[in-house]
């Protein structure tokens, strides 16, 4: 096996926060402390690991948020739904030992071995997978490695040249240094008390006197290392149903703080999307309150999506044209219709992207101004040009029931698109054609008797008319 691992060393912030100067604290017992590193307005660094009492001295207004275990879990199987297409199985984690001071790393595992072939090599594929996370505003560190932790190790320890032998793990894990190794306090403090620095001296003790001294599980977590154990792990399978929550840090009500957890839950939907390889079409957002009903927003495409932006700018438009009419503390997204990708849905070609554009900006449209704000024209049954139309209500894939249109005979005169508002009198043109002749309209108070032209005015083409009853020349539209 080979795997690539992913390790997120900001993930515990971007899970709650979009603010990087933002500093989430854990607690154990009496202790806080910061588990991200944070940036501070003076340009001072404060790692991960510093308490809280610490950072608050070197930065007194700095801000913190508590550690949310929930979000965070949500927020790396989103990740790891994002990686699916790069091979499997795949694996997510949070490794790090419960005690004071410790910083969790999160990780998510992919298994290449299979894929590297269809990506044209390992290279390739690590770059198309460094830019998924670059369009996910993700920050990542890599490793590559014949076992999952050893790679975790590298991309721990900033080491992105991938290992590929498992007979080359030793060597290249001897020059990390021990503190790399997820363990607890005590025990790296006891083997860094005997002199040990490196991996390497930990690998060259006889094995029988380390578990004699630290015990079976040291010696068990350094032949998984060495990719000579079996690495139990629980792979990550979408489940049947899509739900994502985001707890707001207070009461908002202007819809422009919305819009970043907005974001992010529809790029974690499109993520469930793409590793189920399915697509959608319909979803509901709860704007939830902390008195009373949630505001229900049920939305629904066109036609099935599973583009981030698409369902993001729909959405956004949807909260700008009817803003909740209370304070909102949570974000629920919630989906559970999929179909499965159609060929359409994947091409690449020129004439389907188009074709998703359109329903794109007309989705938006709907948004913005509501089912009821838009129209379409439908053909009438009538010959007077003025009459041979109607507005009638938009028709999409997903209405219940589409307009009624009259079928066009296969044999029809052809007539422009551009009409004018009102036809207006011209003199005497030199027809290019025969005419066509109309005459209707004696049962309703417009009768029209009309020959039409099509002809050349100056270096435009247009249609025009000769009224029989006055026997003058009107112009009613142009071809171009």
């Amino acid at each position: 096996m080979l795997w690539l691992t992913l390790e997120f060393p900001a993930l515990g912030r971007d899970a709650v926060s979009a603010d990087a100067q933002t500093a989430v604290i854990a607690s154990h017992g009496s202790h806080r402390w910061l588990i991200t590193a944070v940036l501070g307005g003076a340009g001072q660094l404060l790692a991960a690991g510093t308490s809280l009492a610490d950072a608050r001295a070197r930065l007194p207004d700095l801000l913190t948020l508590p550690r949310k275990p929930e979000a965070e879990h949500e927020a790396l199987q989103a990740l790891a739904h994002l990686l699916y297409r790069f091979g499997s199985p795949v694996v997510a984690e949070t490794i790090g030992p419960v005690e004071p001071y410790a910083v969790p790393r999160w990780c998510v595992s992919v298994e290449i071995g299979a894929s590297i072939s269809l990506f044209g090599g390992i290279e390739p594929l690590r770059e198309q997978l460094l830019r998924t996370l670059l369009d996910q505003d993700s920050i990542a560190r890599h490793g590559v490695a014949p076992s999952r932790s050893a790679a975790g190790l590298f991309a721990f320890a900033g080491d992105t040249t991938p290992c590929l032998a498992s007979s080359d793990l030793r060597q290249r894990l001897s020059e990390l240094p021990l503190s790399t190794l997820p363990l607890p306090a005590k025990l790296l403090q006891a083997l860094q008390a005997i002199g040990l620095q490196q991996l390497g001296a930990l690998f060259a003790l006889p094995r029988s006197t380390l578990v004699q001294r630290f015990g079976r599980p040291l010696s068990d977590e350094l032949d998984r290392l060495l990719a000579q154990r079996a690495e139990p792990f629980t792979a990550i399978e979408p489940p049947p149903v899509f739900a994502s929550r985001y707890e707001l840090h207070g009461e908002i009500e202007n819809v422009e703080t919305l819009l970043f957890p907005l974001k992010r839950m529809t790029q974690r939907f499109a993520a469930y999307l793409a590793a189920r390889a399915v697509t959608c079409a319909q979803c509901l957002l709860e704007l939830r309150h902390d008195e009373g009903a949630a505001t229900r927003i049920p939305l629904q495409l066109l036609s099935p999506s599973r583009d981030a932006v698409r369902w993001f700018e729909v959405l956004r438009e949807r909260l700008y044209r009817k803003p909740p009419d209370r304070p909102v503390r949570e974000l629920y997204l919630r989906a559970d219709d999929f179909l499965p990708l159609t060929g359409s849905q994947a091409a690449l070609f020129e004439t389907h992207r188009l074709s998703r554009e359109r329903q794109a900006m007309l989705e938006k449209l709907i948004a913005r101004y509501g089912v009821g704000g838009l129209w379409q024209p439908t053909i009438a049954a009538d010959h007077r040009p003025e009459q041979a139309w109607r507005a009638g209500p938009l028709a999409t894939e997903n209405s219940p029931s589409k307009p009624s249109t009259t079928a066009l005979p296969a044999n029809r005169a052809r007539r422009p698109l551009w009409l004018l508002p009102q036809p207006k009198p011209i003199a005497r043109p030199t027809p290019d054609d025969l005419p066509e002749r109309i005459e209707t309209g004696w049962w309703d108070e417009a009768p029209a008797r009309r020959d039409y032209h099509r002809v050349r005015l100056g270096s435009r083409s247009a249609w025009v008319y000769r009224d029989l009853d006055s026997d003058r020349w009107h112009l009613h539209g142009l071809w171009e």
